[in-house]
């Protein structure tokens, strides 16, 4: 691999230039005259400079070490967050050695690399191996990186008869032309063409994958999944990641849904795939508290589990996802509102709302007209600390909820 010393002018130079300059604009950097005499890669350094200016609410510790190197944007764009890595890591706890099939930057490695006796850390592209190698060389001694295509590698490693305790894989989830892409079946490498390698050098495979897929469909292409994690940060949803187990046929998938408050706060959620989840107790009326469930729960729509969950509360509508209470449930996963009042959506009653509510956030949860058009109607402005939810209560009457936000439990 590339020698960074010699090829950029690495040394301590380069790393303090990069300290000195943490809260310059780098395009002034790249213009100025003052610093294209030093004896390392002006651009290199840039390159350094944006890199952490850009991910450092991302990942926090790892922007603190003064000498961890960046290979390009895009790489930093597709790192894992810290909390998702730090929760990665969890699930690798104990174990002797983990292969990685597609390393990029490195953090879900960084993170798991404490947790284990060793981690071989493939990439194929060149230049992000030989910063990987860099970064792990000083900061996690068990990594080793090797330079190789994924496929290539796993056929070697079959030939070698290596064994792992468990395969991680993260697939890209861009196209040739930079377009996002969803199915695993598009993405590269595509792990349904590599399953059989996979089995026969490790029982367990960890798949990091779209929020946007199927889980039905991609439990159809892939029996052998045993757990499904839905992973959220601060309400919007990043991953979903698959265990695979090579083992045995799957009878009793488990769901877990994981949102993440902050780097150490987070609302679990788990329960068997094949539980009956529809909610078993409908309102018929709108309470004093209303309830949005967050991304993740939306995604695994755990809705039967919420309501049995917590006794108090009654979903507003088969469709509408929204629920009410009579108590302030502070651990509910999800939004908190207090009601102020709720008003039949008809003429009569909606006529003049917008003297006494100017301003309000409106959305609508299974409504017959669109946020957008029910705001011209009102002659309401956006904004402001009243949210309006246009809802069908019991599927059937159409309603509007004013509410009030409440603080999470987590927010405080």
């Amino acid at each position: 691999m590339t020698d960074l010393a010699s090829e950029y002018g690495i040394g301590d130079d380069f790393f303090d230039y990069i300290e000195a300059h943490k809260n310059c604009d780098v395009s002034k950097i790249l213009l100025s005259k003052k610093g294209k005499n030093n004896k390392f890669d002006l651009k290199f350094a840039a390159l350094q400079i944006e890199c952490r200016n850009r991910i450092t609410g991302k990942l926090p510790e790892i922007t603190k070490l003064k000498r961890f190197l960046f290979p390009s944007l895009l790489s930093t764009e597709q790192a894992t967050c810290q909390s998702v890595a730090q929760f990665h890591s969890t699930l690798f706890k104990g174990k002797d050695d983990i292969l990685d099939l597609t390393a990029g930057l490195g953090v879900d490695d960084f993170y798991i690399a404490p947790n284990v006796n060793t981690l071989t850390a493939i990439e194929i592209i060149p230049i992000t191996a030989t910063v990987l190698e860099h970064n792990m060389n000083l900061y996690r001694q068990n990594v080793n990186v090797i330079n190789d295509d994924a496929y290539n590698y796993l056929k070697l490693a079959k030939e070698q008869n290596l064994r792992y305790d468990a395969v991680f894989i993260d697939p890209a989830r861009r196209d040739k032309y930079n377009k996002r892409i969803f199915g695993i079946n598009d993405c590269e490498p595509n792990i349904l063409n590599m399953l059989e390698d996979i089995k026969s050098v490790s029982d367990i495979l960890y798949v990091k994958t779209s929020p946007m897929i199927d889980i039905t469909q991609t439990i159809s292409e892939i029996p052998l999944i045993s757990d499904i994690w839905i992973i959220g940060v601060k309400n919007e949803c990043k991953e979903l990641l698959l265990r695979i187990n090579f083992l045995a046929q799957q009878k009793n998938r488990i769901i877990h849904t994981i949102n993440f408050y902050n780097d150490s706060d987070a609302w679990h959620l788990e329960y068997p795939m094949s539980y009956d989840n529809t909610p078993s107790k409908y309102c018929n009326k709108i309470h004093d508290y209303i309830y949005e469930p967050n991304c993740c729960i939306m995604k695994a729509m755990a809705f039967g589990e919420l309501s049995n969950r917590y006794n108090s509360l009654f979903k507003i509508g088969k469709n509408s996802h929204l629920y009410t209470s009579d108590e302030l449930l502070s651990t509910f996963p999800g939004r908190k509102f207090s009601v102020i009042e709720t008003i039949p959506f008809k003429d009569k009653y909606i006529k003049g709302i917008d003297k006494i509510y100017p301003k309000a956030n409106i959305s609508t949860r299974n409504f017959k007209i669109s946020a957008e058009e029910i705001k011209r109607k009102l002659k309401i402005q956006d904004g402001g600390n009243i949210y309006i939810f246009a809802t069908m209560l019991n599927d059937s009457i159409p309603v509007l909820i004013i509410s009030q936000r409440v603080q999470s439990f987590y927010e405080k």
